[in-house]
């Protein structure tokens, strides 16, 4: 039986007190420096958060579990749960958060890792406009090839393994469902994570090289990126 995965999470540590890091959190200025593009934020138990982090993504939760300086719980609307924790460590503050949810096959694996990575990115731009003063965003999601994968778990291949293909876009025709992503501008790919941080922030309308593994069988294409989320002009 496939194993149903309920439960991730992402960490990081960033020379900043757990104030400060509450701050970021829990005030809509604050937490638009780093992460939302808008944000309403009603802090206390029953409270409502909604936070818009562009690119057409959005968040509407409930806290359900507040702990001033440690612990922020939210529920979202599918009942699943967002959960901040903040620790005290080494002169900084030790970052986790964790969702709950249930996923499963290749797109529910692919929507996770989806996930996981979008939060991580968040996450590093909490820590460079803390420690450096820098929003990263501008490096985010600026280009797609079209295709959606999730990593290989295939021990005789490393790599992400595509489990869907957009119409229209740069990918179509060219890679295949099945098809894992080895290598991209001659980088070896070892994760989801791996893949996708270098195409989504190499930029639109630039050739870009794809290496992957068919049937056992190696393949490369160049292709051409376009803003991300779009398909190819017509």
């Amino acid at each position: 039986m496939e194993k149903i995965i309920n439960s991730v999470k992402r960490e990081i540590f960033i020379k900043a007190s757990p104030e400060k890091v509450w701050s970021a959190l829990t005030i809509s200025e604050e937490r638009n420096r780093w992460e939302t593009k808008n944000c309403e934020l009603d802090i206390k138990i029953g409270g409502k958060i909604s936070l818009d982090y562009g690119w057409g993504v959005s968040y509407v939760g409930t806290i359900i579990e507040l702990e001033e300086n440690q612990k922020l719980v939210l529920q979202g609307e599918d009942s699943d749960l967002t959960i901040w924790k903040i620790t005290p460590q080494d002169k900084g503050s030790l970052v986790c958060i964790e969702y709950t949810g249930s996923w499963a096959g290749d797109i529910g694996l692919m929507q996770m890792e989806n996930m996981l990575f979008g939060t991580y990115q968040f996450m590093l731009n909490l820590k460079s406009v803390f420690e450096d003063n820098i929003d990263l965003r501008v490096n985010f999601w600026k280009s797609w090839i079209g295709v959606l994968h999730r990593t290989s778990r295939l021990e005789e291949v490393s790599g992400t393994k595509v489990v869907k293909v957009e119409p229209n876009t740069p990918a179509d025709t060219y890679i295949l469902v099945g098809d894992i992503i080895t290598r991209v501008n001659d980088i070896g790919i070892f994760s989801y994570d791996d893949a996708e941080k270098i195409i989504s922030e190499f930029g639109p309308e630039k050739e870009i090289r794809i290496e992957v593994s068919r049937n056992g069988s190696p393949h490369t294409f160049t292709l051409k990126t376009v803003p991300f989320g779009q398909t190819k002009p017509s």
